[in-house]
């Protein structure tokens, strides 16, 4: 929760050149999809270090709690990935590999507060409600005009106050028990009248997170905003970070990639889709003479 407030509030100090064309929002490219899945993988590889680590033993009852946070953690990240991916695919009419590896990390930030203390079967439930909280606030984020690149506050700000809500709601008193040794639950159980108690001291954790890093990242935004020490210049963001920082860049730039759904689109007609651009190996290339985007892979 504290890094994705912090990156709506620095999106919304930032905000983006060219992403808002007429008041619409207007399709960037990106460098490579491929990289982007690998990351994810990394990060739900990751994540079992992260929560099953967490039990800090792996002995007598800790083991039994590890285990079953791996699965939990499994199941939340796979149901929320398959989930934002047929939501995208329903809204955008494709299936978008973006969507999918934002989905599966919204489903890991979802379950991890509440991993160790339910069900199998709830991590499921939690997986695609955090699949579709996902994809709702990433779109409102579009539709305020806010422009989060890589979608972080929709990920680990809003997915990460529904896990907070899901644990005071669906912690069972025994898997509370064996991971902490205490009595408290969910407010969808009894366990001597604390499940309501543990619900409304999530409820004080989330207000309080977004009280403290809300104030503490607007003035610290703010501040570099009046000092324009916030963004780069516009000839930087042109020609890209990679080679005004660090003498070369990253990707190849002379040509652009765009998805063969950009060219392509399903809402023109078959001759016109033809006569766009040329195929190649599932992308279109088009001459990057005076666009010095990055390239993005279909």
């Amino acid at each position: 929760m504290v890094g994705g407030l912090t990156a709506l509030i620095g999106a919304i100090f930032l905000g983006r050149s060219g992403k808002y064309v007429g008041g619409k929002a207007q399709t960037m490219v990106f460098q490579s999809s491929t990289f982007q899945t690998l990351g994810t993988l990394i990060l739900w590889f990751g994540w079992y270090g992260f929560n099953c680590g967490s039990t800090l033993a792996m002995s007598g009852k800790a083991s039994d709690v590890a285990g079953k946070v791996a699965a939990t953690t499994t199941i939340a990240a796979a149901s929320s990935g398959v989930t934002s991916t047929i939501i995208g695919f329903i809204v955008e009419g494709h299936i978008d590999i973006t969507r999918t590896n934002n989905g599966i990390l919204a489903g890991l930030v979802s379950i991890t507060a509440g991993c160790s203390v339910v069900d199998v079967e709830l991590a499921f439930v939690i997986g695609i409600i955090g699949g579709v909280i996902y994809y709702s606030s990433s779109q409102l984020l579009v539709v305020a005009h806010v422009d989060d690149v890589v979608d972080a506050s929709p990920v680990h700000f809003f997915c990460g106050m529904w896990g907070t809500i899901a644990a005071g709601l669906f912690a069972v008193p025994d898997n509370v028990e064996m991971a902490y040794g205490t009595k408290s639950c969910g407010a969808f159980y009894k366990c001597n009248g604390n499940g309501g108690k543990q619900f409304g001291a999530n409820l004080v954790f989330i207000l309080a997170v977004i009280a403290w890093v809300g104030l503490f990242a607007v003035i610290i935004f703010g501040i570099l905003s009046l000092l324009r020490m916030l963004r780069v210049s516009d000839e930087t963001e042109k020609i890209g970070l990679d080679i005004k920082e660090h003498g070369g860049a990253a990707y190849e730039m002379n040509t652009r990639r765009k998805s063969v759904w950009d060219s392509f689109s399903k809402d023109k007609p078959k001759k016109q889709r033809l006569e766009t651009g040329k195929s190649v190996e599932g992308v279109v290339i088009e001459n990057n003479e005076n666009n010095t985007g990055p390239v993005a892979e279909a």
